[in-house]
């Protein structure tokens, strides 16, 4: 096994994906495999809880809240929807072309997903920012740009910078007094 082989390139040659999979660096590794599962259900956890507040702020019809819902389990299911852990599981018997395939697909499913993301950062910003349910400022909304250059990070990272600070206000904020249903 091949300690700390980073990831490929995407013109890399198919024994390279072969080696990063058979590396300790994916996310296939047991503490990486955990943290992962933990991060990916403590986010649903977030866009159901987040979107039905915004529901009950939304008022009727609440088709922002209900897009944002969908966009975010959405988001979940691409994320899951790659091959790469499978192939990294598998990666003693794996061969060269179809490591190649799964990096690929991975890679793809990940960039789809950023759209579904954007789409949920975008409808709760909406909501947000036109119903003051939250401070203003939580109305932060991002959307998807290029997705194979770095380019995109900071947004990327600007977004789930949004999610921890919209967390912190929900869990310090009381909801009693929000719009009531029915």
């Amino acid at each position: 096994m091949v300690v700390g082989t980073p990831e490929p390139s995407f013109t890399a040659t198919a024994t390279g994906f072969v080696t990063y999979y058979r590396s300790s660096v994916t996310v296939a590794a047991p503490f990486r495999s955990f943290v992962f599962s933990v991060g990916l259900i403590t986010f649903l956890w977030f866009v159901v809880a987040l979107s039905t507040l915004l529901r009950r702020a939304e008022g009727e019809p609440p088709w922002l809240s209900a897009i944002a819902m969908g966009s975010g389990v959405l988001f979940l299911a691409l994320v899951l929807s790659g091959n790469e852990v499978a192939a990294a599981f598998r990666a003693d018997d794996l061969d060269p072309q179809i490591a190649r395939y799964a990096f690929d697909e991975g890679q793809a499913a990940f960039a789809n997903a950023r759209v579904a993301l954007g789409s949920f950062a975008v409808c709760c910003g909406w909501v947000i920012a036109s119903t003051r349910f939250l401070p203003r400022w939580v109305g932060l909304a991002l959307s998807r740009i290029g997705w194979t250059s770095y380019i995109w990070l900071p947004f990327y990272l600007m977004f789930w910078l949004w999610v921890v600070m919209v967390a912190m206000v929900l869990l310090r904020q009381s909801f009693r007094g929000v719009a009531q249903s029915g």
